[in-house]
This record gives C-alpha cells, sequence and structure tokens, in this order.
C-alpha cells in the first residue's frame, strides 16, 4: 500500500486591514501572508475499508468536523468515488491561535490525497475545494508571501526580505476567530473603507514599519494577557510586537542570531516557538 508525509506550515499576518462586512457573513480584508517553518505532519496511507484519521495526542480532534476529514469528503464528492485511506496527523501548531494550523493541515490533506492516488483534479478544482473549506487554505496550497484580498482568497504572490526568524508566544487558550470578528463589525460603520496595503508595498518600508493588524485592539480587550505579551516582547528590545490573524498568538520579528537568546528570555508560562520566512506552502516528501 501506497504513503506519502505532507509537511504542513503555519502562516502569520504581516498585515491585516478590515475593510468591510459582507452579505455572505464574511470580512472584505487585505492582508500579507507570511508561510513560516512551524508545521503540523500528515502521513496519508492507501487502506482496505473506511477511511480513518488519528490526531496524535489530540482524540477530541478525530471527528468529521476536523479540516482533514472535511478535505476528504469534498474530494469523494468531487470525484464520485469513496477515498480510502487512513490520515495521521501530529500537531505541532496550536489550535485556533491565529496560525492557520487548521487551514494548512487541510490544503495537505487536498494535494496529500490527489497525488497519491493520482487523481485528476487540477490546480484550479483545488482551488475552488481549498475555498469551501475556509478562507485561509487556497494560501497553503502555494505558501511563500502573498497579498490576501477578498476574504483572504484573492492571492497576488510579492517578494519580501526573509533574513529574519520569526519569534512566537502563544498564552496557551484558543480565540473563536468568529467571536472576535463579531465584536470588531459592531465599530463598522457601513461604508467599506479603503485598502492601504499596496500603497504601503510600494513605499519600500522597513518590514516592522509595515507590521499591522485591525483585530488586535478588538482581541486585546477580550484577552488582556495579549498586551501583556506585547509589552514583554518589546520591553526585551523588540521593535515592534503584534498579533497574528484574530490571535492569540503575538509575534516579533528578531535578527537570526538573536531569536534563541530573547527566547529564553520570555517568561515560561507562555508557549514560545522560534521560526523562519518559507518560501513555499505545502511540502510532499
Amino acid at each position: 500500500m501506497r504513503s506519502l508525509r505532507v509537511i504542513t506550515p503555519a502562516k502569520i499576518n504581516l498585515y491585516l486591514g478590515v475593510l468591510g462586512s459582507r452579505q455572505d457573513g464574511y470580512h472584505q480584508i487585505e492582508t500579507l501572508f507570511q508561510a513560516i517553518d512551524l508545521s503540523d505532519q500528515l502521513i496519508i496511507r492507501e487502506k482496505v475499508g473506511e477511511s480513518t484519521i488519528e490526531v496524535s495526542g489530540h482524540p477530541a480532534l478525530e471527528t468529521e468536523d476536523n479540516l482533514v476529514i472535511r478535505a476528504l469528503r469534498w474530494i469523494e464528492n468531487e470525484v464520485k468515488e469513496k477515498i480510502r485511506v487512513s490520515l495521521s496527523l501530529t500537531k505541532n501548531i496550536p489550535e485556533s491561535a491565529g496560525l492557520g494550523g487548521g487551514s494548512s493541515d487541510a490544503a495537505a490533506t487536498l494535494l496529500g490525497i490527489r497525488e497519491l492516488l493520482d487523481l485528476n483534479l487540477g490546480d484550479d478544482e483545488l482551488n475552488r475545494g481549498a475555498l469551501t473549506l475556509g478562507a485561509d487554505v487556497p494560501f497553503f496550497l502555494t505558501g511563500g508571501t502573498a497579498v490576501g484580498e477578498g476574504i483572504g482568497e484573492r492571492l497576488t504572490p510579492v517578494t519580501m526580505p526573509v533574513n529574519y526568524s520569526v519569534l512566537l508566544v502563544n498564552p496557551g487558550f484558543p480565540v473563536s476567530t468568529a467571536a472576535v470578528f463579531r465584536k470588531f463589525s459592531k465599530g463598522l460603520t457601513g461604508r467599506p473603507a479603503k485598502g492601504k496595503l499596496w500603497n504601503l508595498l510600494g513605499e519600500k518600508c522597513e518590514l516592522e514599519e509595515l507590521l499591522h493588524n485591525d483585530l488586535q485592539p478588538v482581541c486585546e480587550g477580550l484577552y488582556p494577557e495579549i498586551s501583556e505579551i506585547c509589552n514583554s516582547l518589546e520591553d526585551l528590545g523588540i521593535r515592534r510586537a503584534m498579533m497574528t490573524g484574530s490571535g492569540p498568538t503575538v509575534f516579533g520579528t528578531v535578527e537570526p542570531y538573536q531569536g534563541t537568546i530573547l527566547r529564553e528570555r520570555i517568561p515560561k508560562k507562555w508557549k514560545t516557538f522560534l521560526t523562519r520566512p518559507l518560501q513555499s506552502g505545502v511540502i510532499i516528501d
């Protein structure tokens, strides 16, 4: 029986602007995605009988609601046949943390099953399937650095410096993306805001000057510990500490030689990860 391994990277949002709400419940955004080398691992094996999922150390995730299974079901519906595989997922990316772990796992499932079973599904079809699973999923099919517009699904690859490290600090609790956006929406006027990201990229400003997240003040109001993390990182000399996505993970960009030293000085009550930017998305071994 054939098998393959898929590496599923996390992401940070170097920039996240919310321009307005939409009739379908989503929000119009502009964001600058950056893939990073903190990753989950998905092993896909052919098998006899019903497909199964195992999430090491996380049995509560072994359900039909898992984006990995939902990606599998999308493929089955698309090719009009039963897919028989075992899916073994090792989680390293914190859940509901603003790092896109579930979305990356879904993208890995789409690409991995297509590769393993040599399915006749083109890239455009996989992109369409990815979008049905979540707004961030299409990004992980290609990864690297990209501007995301619309709900994040309209992607334009861009070239940015990647000669830095990313220090991630996660407080250890999950955050509901829907709850953060609901709270943020109460302050919207109804008139869409004009995007600023492309202008900022055209000015070729320093990376730290580009960092921005419209959702951060709302999330800090709900979870004050996020402010505490930001202050701790800035006290260590990190020029700009910022939340990624809808939180609660905070990151700072640092020189590669500084990362390990600074990480050791962060309070042990928080989870920390030292990562690097990636110029790819999901990787099939």
